[in-house]
């Protein structure tokens, strides 16, 4: 018996120690082994989280005289309705209710613009004409509305989430091991794992299974793969009223139908100045980010960072007071200034509204910089629109068409798109849509402001055009430089000059003719101001096509400017190996090339500055959160031509504005340096000519002694006059004379 104890209690020592020995190993596993981890799974237990969102910078435009600021993208609170599904009794007569409320036919009409152009991009070679025609087809307002409400009661009865962000920072080893799982319900997409909840039945195994790879706790993992949906935005910068009768509906719920619907308040995009320099600012979409223009351009500045802060809860959730708390700043958005003055723009797009109007053009841009220092003045477009109404540019009239009418509706590859042509011999022609109302019949209607969505566009920096004539003054200058000419160089002018002859005919394909007849002997004072072509051929026979070339290289038209814009574009000019004799003359005076307004504004700057090509910037500075200031300093891209001969060309523009063409263009008690242009567009190759088929244009510069300011005006098909010198040299002076008062410039005529 007594051995027997004896070897009891020997086996009970043993055990002991071993069961001592496996809890010590297990304690060493857990808290140094696996600390990481465990303590991972605490925090996330033990702490609360709570996303702090920054506020979008800034943006901001100066009164240079004054040097006071102007918000012209600012923020301000409106609420924000939003919905727990999982409390909802009856999703049905919710959307009923609320989708009257919160429905905005131009909000959702430019949200179906966004489908149509993204599909646009991702069409598939095999679809048909009619299959794409479709796929294109705007929806009406009718199929809009519709699909609003029922879009709304999905996401009001969805209590579980169809889809998860699980991890988007993927090591390639651990996005190799999932997809070797092959998991229903798990999804990588560009190398980031989702989670399909309704897809998985077995969230344990799953958890159990990718934790490790996702870097997510699995006890968490779990909770996160049945997808409960608690929260959706419904509607962001709700109208007041729209607020008001919601939380009317919510106090009198006595049925309870309204549980789960709330309101918060938040911060969203407001532009002060409404329309002011909307192509330049651009605007925020309703996912907040930034679409055109600088808001587009600056969206990750703007935007700032999203902090976080952690605070520690007890056993049952309550927030403890004291205590360790693991806070990550917010950083709100970089404050943007402009170097648009604000005075100044807003007298420009007084003047260019009135003429685009009083010129029945379909469109007019005017550029003003500081030749300098490259910084844009003011920039202007119209037709534009408002920013805080960015959907309104979707808004549609109904259009009724006489019989004789009807006969100039021509469809689109489009189904229910037509283009309705003012003047068919001239291309002149607007959109057109067309819908059914209840009994079949055929509504038509259009834009209200004409255009559309079109007025987005910054055009100045975007849009390449031929420039015509306005070109002139850079292929003069190239030959100044060069010493093919001087001022006084004498040609005959005696009538159309003919290019490329043609050997199996044994003729000259194409003359090179005068708009305004034929001068006899001139100088080349005279070819400029009377803006001959056939001197402009003569000028470019001299510095031959290689020469042209490199000169147009060093003004900058075969690149872009790299302004800060990101949708900015380029003009085309071919090689010159590879031009004809027609090209090389042509292009002298303006045809059959295509710059930006940019471009050539920045051209004409360095016509004025001396002959230094600048880099044109629009940003003056940068305010960061931290209080740092990032200021941009004026950058000299290279000497394009001499400072002689920048004085020539100056003086002979002076003549142009004195003596010839560009009459309209002189500034009562000042002089001007000028030039005209009016380029023709084109149907099936040839030129079309008469009033609303031009594109006309003024390029200009003062004062003469030191030039503050480059002017350039342009309209595009004015149907009220064809040419530049009654278009836009006129609106170049009333700007113009606006600038020398503004400037406190003393008479110099």
């Amino acid at each position: 018996m007594r051995n027997d104890h004896i070897n009891k209690t020997i086996f009970l020592i043993i055990g002991s120690g071993l069961i001592t020995g496996i809890i010590i190993i297990k304690l060493f596993i857990l808290q140094v082994i696996q600390h990481g981890y465990y303590q991972d799974i605490a925090t996330k237990e033990q702490y609360g989280y709570m996303e702090l969102t920054p506020q979008r910078g800034e943006i901001i435009i100066r009164d240079h005289h004054s040097g006071e600021d102007f918000l012209i993208g600012t923020n301000s609170t409106l609420d924000l309705l939003y919905a727990d599904p999982s409390l909802i009794k009856d999703p049905v007569f919710l959307a009923k209710t609320l989708s009257p409320l919160i429905f905005e036919i131009e909000e959702e009409r430019a949200a179906d613009n966004e489908r149509i152009e993204e599909l646009a991009k991702n069409l598939s070679p095999d679809l048909t004409e009619e299959e794409i025609a479709e796929l294109l087809k705007p929806k009406t307002d009718e199929e809009l509305k519709t699909q609003f409400e029922k879009n709304l009661t999905a996401s009001l009865a969805e209590k579980q989430r169809q889809e998860i962000l699980l991890n988007s920072e993927m090591e390639e080893e651990d996005l190799k091991a999932i997809k070797e799982l092959n998991l229903p319900g798990i999804e990588i997409k560009d190398d980031k794992v989702y989670a399909h909840p309704p897809e998985i039945s077995n969230r344990n195994y799953i958890a159990d299974s990718i934790s490790e790879y996702v870097k997510i706790p699995k006890n968490k993992l779990k909770k996160i793969l049945i997808g409960e949906n608690r929260y959706i935005v419904l509607k962001r910068k709700l109208d007041p009223e729209i607020s008001e009768k919601i939380l009317e509906y919510i106090k009198n719920d006595e049925n309870e139908l309204f549980d789960g619907i709330g309101l918060l308040e938040e911060y969203y995009r407001y532009y002060p100045e409404n329309t002011l320099a909307a192509n330049i600012v651009g605007y925020v979409d309703r996912n907040n980010h930034g679409q055109y223009g600088i808001e587009s351009t600056f969206d990750k500045e703007l935007a700032g960072k999203t902090g976080k802060i952690q605070t520690k809860r007890d056993s049952v959730g309550r927030q403890i007071t004291v205590g360790e708390s693991v806070i990550e700043p917010v950083q709100d958005g970089d404050d943007i200034v402009l170097t648009i003055d604000r005075s100044i723009q807003l007298k420009v797009e007084e003047i260019l509204a009135r003429a685009v109007e009083y010129y029945r053009a379909d469109s007019g841009q005017v550029i003003i910089m500081d030749p300098k220092t490259g910084a844009i003045i003011a920039m202007a477009n119209y037709p534009s629109f408002d920013p805080n109404e960015y959907g309104q540019v979707f808004e549609k009239e109904e259009i009724e068409f006489t019989p004789e009418e009807m006969q100039n509706l021509y469809p689109s590859d489009q189904k229910g798109i037509y283009y309705y042509y003012r003047n068919p011999i001239t291309l002149d022609h607007y959109t057109i849509f067309e819908e059914k109302d209840e009994e079949g019949n055929s509504v038509y209607y259009r834009y209200k402001n004409i255009v559309g969505p079109e007025v987005y566009h910054n055009k100045i920096v975007s849009w390449p055009y031929e420039p015509g004539s306005v070109f002139k003054s850079i292929t003069m200058a190239i030959a100044l430089d060069d010493g093919s000419i001087t001022p006084s160089t004498v040609y005959n002018d005696v009538g159309p000059i003919e290019v490329d002859f043609n050997v199996n005919t044994g003729e000259y394909d194409f003359e090179i003719k005068n708009s305004d007849g034929y001068y006899g002997l001139v100088d080349m004072n005279t070819v400029l101001a009377k803006s001959l072509n056939t001197g402009m051929t003569f000028i470019a026979k001299e510095i031959g096509p290689a020469l042209f070339y490199n000169y147009m290289e060093k003004f900058g038209f075969l690149d872009k400017t790299d302004i800060e814009f990101n949708a900015e574009n380029t003009g085309k000019i071919e090689y010159f190996e590879d031009w004809t004799e027609s090209e090389l003359a042509t292009h002298a005076f303006g045809q059959g090339i295509t710059v930006t307004m940019l471009q050539l504004a920045n051209a004409y700057c360095a016509l004025a500055n001396g002959g230094i090509l600048m880099q044109p910037y629009i940003i003056e500075e940068v305010r960061h959160d931290n209080g740092v200031i990032t200021e941009t300093e004026p950058h000299k891209i290279r000497q394009v031509i001499s400072p002689d001969t920048s004085s020539e060309i100056t003086a002979m523009l002076v003549y142009s504005t004195e003596e010839g063409v560009a009459k309209n263009a002189q500034v009562e008690g000042h002089l001007v340096a000028g030039k005209t242009g009016t380029s023709q567009t084109y149907k099936h190759g040839k030129p079309l000519s008469g009033a609303g088929t031009t594109i006309t244009s003024f390029a200009g510069y003062g004062p003469i002694a030191d030039p503050q300011f480059v002017i350039l005006v342009k309209f595009d098909r004015p149907r009220e006059n064809e040419w530049g010198s009654q278009t836009a040299a006129p609106t170049f002076s009333r700007i113009a004379s606006y600038l020398f008062d503004y400037y406190n410039v003393p008479p110099d005529k």
